[in-house]
Parts: structure tokens; C-alpha cells; sequence
């Protein structure tokens, strides 16, 4: 009923209750550049830092939630101090919508005026990917992808249909927005989820503050399922808990899905407690619940990207990092830095001889 009256403000704020946008949160110190890409007959944006030519590097790119924007993920996640410290390349695209604080993706169902107009988003994500690549700046054999929310769904959908331009996917508070059938070969995948989520129920169907659209969602075990059965990985999860030295209320379980060649080849982060948030925020999301600060999800994410190929040489320098920054390098002995936190307090792993097929809750 307020959507047929007031079609653009309230659509714009049931947008943004939805997928639980970044719009609201202070922002870290990112100095963020737009730039345009003709796609079609739309003229696409996306925030990048690196401008300069040069060597080629890993590439991520971030896509953000609905009703939000590139540069509103970057400074609400902090992944660009991060990403740039690890030796990647990150940008962050916009989705399409008709106002500046109403963006989105068209990941399948869902969501607002990309996924209503039919906005080819995956067609806007291949000429960007190619575009820094003939650029010289992005390495178009190391691409990665990561998402929030509906921009958690964007980074499914185009890992199912375009998996051969990527060498891995995180998303969190996402799940898959397509059918399962739709995936078309495996890849390294990195998922985050509250279990209380509000908006995206963690085991799926209609969240209780879903207001802009009663669209049931997938489960986050049956998109982790398809996601295992695509890269022919054990179904029997190894699990191991990170227990509450925030003292927030919320708990992190860890399943980890390893296949002959690869040993998290699916990784699921369960935040018990936590709702539709990017854990380790300081801030957390309007109405989006908990937010845990149990797991760093910035660094979780990177993490998980070195492991597959991502940052640096391990003989990089790293003379040039900003202040304060941690070197993040892929290294035999030390494949990362710790991203769970806090390490110290984590439970040993446990993979008992019946280990769950799917999350169990």
C-alpha cells in the first residue's frame, strides 16, 4: 500500500531495510574515485583508489548492499586498507536504481529497480573485469569477488553463471538467488551468516523484517550444499567454534568442506546470535541485529583469498604499506595473518566421526 502511494521514498527505504544498507554507518578514512564504464546503453559507475599504471594485481571486487553504494561499502567494511595491504587491486562497483541511496542488483529474485528493469548486472561485472585488465591494472587470471546482502546474491549469481573468471567468492548475509541448477562449475567459496539473520533467514524462507519483498529465500545449508556438490568436496564438515571473548552474545562456528585438491574448498562462518550484519563492524546495521565482534569478516575474506592465490609474492617488500597496517602474505609456513579473533581464545577444532552434512543449528 505505501509503495503504490509514495512509490519513490518508500521503495527507497524498504530498499534499504531490506538488505540492510551501509548508508548509515561513520565511514573509515577512504579517499575513493569515481570512475564510468558505458555498458550497453548505461553508463555504469564504480570507486576505485588505484589510478596509476603499472604492474597487474589480484583483483577484488566488492558489491554492496541495497539501497547503498561502492564507496559507502568501502568505508563501512574497511576491506580497502586491508586489500590494498595484501597486494590486491579492490574496486567497488554501483548497482542501478533512481536515487543515489537506492542501488541495487539484479542477482535473480531480487532486488528493486535493477532486478525489475532486468538490468544486465552480469554483462556490467564482465566488461569492468576486462576493462582493468586491458587497463593493465588488474590481473585477469586472479579476480575475486565479495558481497553483502543483495550484493552478496550479485557475487553468486555471477560465480554461477561466470565461474571461469574467478578464483573465489565470499559473500555475507547473502545466499544464493538462483537456482542451484544454475551453477556451472565449482570454486573456492567463503560464506558468512548470522543465525538470527532477520532479513536473509539462515534457514530460509520470508525474514521477519523483509518488508519490500515476501519472496522466500534459499537456506544457507542448501546453498552451501550446492556449492560442495559443485566443487566435489566431503559433505562431512570439519567444525571447530570461536566462543564469545567479545562478550556480545554471539558465538562463531566454523565448517570447513575440503576436496582432493583443496583443503577449504567451502568455508561456512555460522555467527550464532548475530543477525544481517558484516561482523568485526563497529557499527551495527539499523534493525539488522547483532553484529558480532567475534570474527574480523575484513580479514577473514582476504584471508581466504591468499589461501587461493591471491596478494602478493611472498617475497614482496612491504616497505610501502600505510601506518599500521598488517602485512598479509601467503607464505608456506605462514599462509596468512589470523583473522579470527580472538585467536587466542579459539576452541580446537573438532571433527568428530559424524561431522553435520549442513549447518545444524
Amino acid at each position: 500500500m505505501t509503495i503504490r502511494i509514495l512509490p519513490r521514498f518508500a521503495l527507497a527505504f524498504l530498499l534499504a531495510a531490506l538488505c540492510g544498507a551501509f548508508s548509515a554507518l561513520p565511514a573509515h578514512a577512504v579517499d575513493m574515485s569515481l570512475k564510468t564504464l558505458r555498458v550497453g546503453n548505461l553508463s555504469r559507475a564504480y570507486f576505485s583508489e588505484r589510478s596509476a599504471q603499472g604492474e597487474a594485481q589480484p583483483l577484488i571486487i566488492a558489491l554492496h548492499a541495497s539501497g547503498s553504494t561502492g564507496s559507502v561499502m568501502a568505508r563501512a567494511t574497511g576491506l580497502t586498507e586491508i586489500a590494498e595491504a595484501a597486494g590486491y587491486m579492490i574496486v567497488y562497483p554501483n548497482g542501478t536504481g533512481l536515487t543515489i541511496d537506492a542501488r541495487t542488483w539484479n542477482s535473480g529474485g531480487c532486488c528493486g529497480y535493477a532486478q525489475m528493469h532486468k538490468v544486465d548486472d552480469v554483462a556490467f561485472l564482465r566488461a569492468l573485469i576486462k576493462k582493468l585488465a586491458d587497463d593493465g591494472l588488474a590481473d585477469p587470471k586472479r579476480v575475486y569477488l565479495v558481497g553483502v546482502s543483495n550484493g552478496g546474491m550479485m557475487a553468486y549469481r555471477m560465480a554461477a553463471e561466470a565461474p571461469e573468471l574467478f578464483k573465489g567468492v565470499a559473500v555475507v548475509s547473502a545466499v544464493l538467488d538462483v537456482p542451484p541448477e544454475t551453477i556451472k562449475a565449482g570454486l573456492p567459496v567463503l560464506h558468512i551468516h548470522g543465525s538470527d539473520d532477520p532479513f536473509i533467514p539462515f534457514l530460509g524462507g520470508i525474514g521477519s523484517k523483509e518488508a519490500a519483498s515476501q519472496l522466500p529465500r534459499l537456506s544457507v545449508a542448501k546453498t552451501i550444499e550446492a556449492w560442495v556438490k559443485a566443487d566435489g568436496a566431503d559433505p562431512r564438515p570439519d567444525v571447530s567454534d570461536i566462543p564469545d571473548a567479545a562478550g556480545d552474545g554471539t558465538t562463531i562456528r566454523k565448517y570447513t568442506y575440503h576436496s582432493k585438491s583443496d583443503a577449504q574448498a567451502v568455508i561456512l562462518y555460522e555467527v550464532k546470535g548475530g543477525g544481517h550484519n558484516w561482523p568485526g563492524s563497529t557499527i551495527p546495521i539499523a534493525n539488522g541485529g547483532k553484529s558480532s565482534q567475534n570474527l574480523d569478516s575484513s580479514r577473514t575474506i582476504i584471508d581466504f583469498f591468499n589461501r587461493h592465490g591471491g596478494g602478493r609474492p611472498a617475497d614482496a617488500e612491504d616497505g610501502n604499506l600505510p601506518p599500521g597496517a598488517t602485512p598479509l602474505k601467503p607464505t608456506a609456513s605462514n599462509p596468512s595473518a589470523p583473522a579470527e579473533k580472538p585467536a587466542a581464545a579459539a576452541a580446537p577444532p573438532a571433527a568428530p566421526a559424524a561431522a553435520p552434512a549442513v549447518p545444524a543449528r
